[in-house]
């Protein structure tokens, strides 16, 4: 009896856990559920990439409306900032909702998909981080600390980390040489190993590989959250605007005020939370930045 009671409960932990999902559709929809599945498959111009769920805050279509108009394109958003970009591979998906006390399995139409939303807080880098940016629209941050570089030239081979140099850019074309500039004052330029870039992701996918020819840019940034109002003094001016009666006569200038909040509050909803829906707005701005 006792080896039976392990085995069952062996196959219950190795079942993927219920991870809540939020997904907006054209026609103003809204379900709210969850779904079983640990990761997203995607397919990447680096790649076909597997990104845990429990990293992954939305996901969007590239471009249109819907993921029909983007043609299966999405950019996926990671809780750090990290934006990947390509093709989200058999994206088929099971979500239960709980309606009357009931749950309900829904097969997402995909299709006519706005927004996939999950939830957790935002993770903002301690310091100056490195981003890269490819030609495929992907714009994520860098771990140095597990990425090495790797440069040929006629001194040598060395292999410097990425935590060890203070700027990393092509001295012309991005699949030509490169320069590498050290913390200890050593400047290197030569080839990057096989004409190709490989760095360790913080977030998502462990790592991802690319030609160079198809790297933008691999910069430092200091990258860190705007100074924007509470969402307390948010909430209360909003009271504070609908009890007044004078808000319906208000001029161009307080409907510009009010406009720019209205649009603002998504990003000042309170994100510490980690059961709050994920919202890409602050995180999209301060990269803007």
């Amino acid at each position: 009896m006792l080896i039976i009671l392990s085995l069952v409960l062996s196959v219950a932990d190795a079942r993927p856990s219920e991870t809540p999902v939020r997904a907006s559709f054209g026609d103003g929809q809204v379900l709210m559920g969850d779904v079983r599945t640990e990761t997203l498959v995607l397919t990447t111009g680096a790649g076909v990439v597997d990104i845990p769920l429990s990293d992954v805050g939305e996901v969007v279509p590239a471009d249109g409306e819907g993921l029909a108009e983007a043609r299966g394109r999405v950019t996926v958003w990671l809780r750090n900032g990290s934006e990947l970009r390509g093709t989200w591979t058999d994206p088929t998906l099971a979500m239960r909702v709980k309606v009357g006390g009931e749950h309900t399995t829904v097969d997402l139409p995909l299709n006519d998909l706005q927004r996939f939303q999950l939830q957790g807080r935002n993770e903002w880098a301690s310091g100056p981080v490195y981003r890269l940016k490819t030609a495929f629209g992907d714009d994520v941050l860098v771990d140095p600390a597990r990425t090495t570089l790797v440069v040929h030239n006629q001194f040598g081979t060395f292999e410097p980390r990425l935590s060890e140099c203070t700027r990393v850019e092509p001295v012309g074309a991005t699949d030509g040489e490169w320069r590498v500039e050290l913390s200890s004052g050593t400047i290197l330029i030569g080839n990057l190993d096989n004409n190709a870039l490989t760095v360790a992701l913080p977030m998502g996918p462990d790592h991802v590989s690319l030609p160079l020819a198809d790297v933008v840019s691999l910069s430092t940034d200091n990258w860190q959250p705007r100074v924007v109002q509470s969402y307390n003094e948010y909430q209360h001016e909003i009271v504070q605007e609908h009890q007044s009666v004078t808000a319906l006569s208000a001029g161009p200038r307080r409907a510009r005020r009010q406009g720019q909040r209205s649009q603002a509050a998504p990003a000042m909803a309170p994100s510490g939370s980690d059961d709050a829906w994920f919202d890409r707005s602050v995180l999209e701005a301060s990269k803007a930045q």
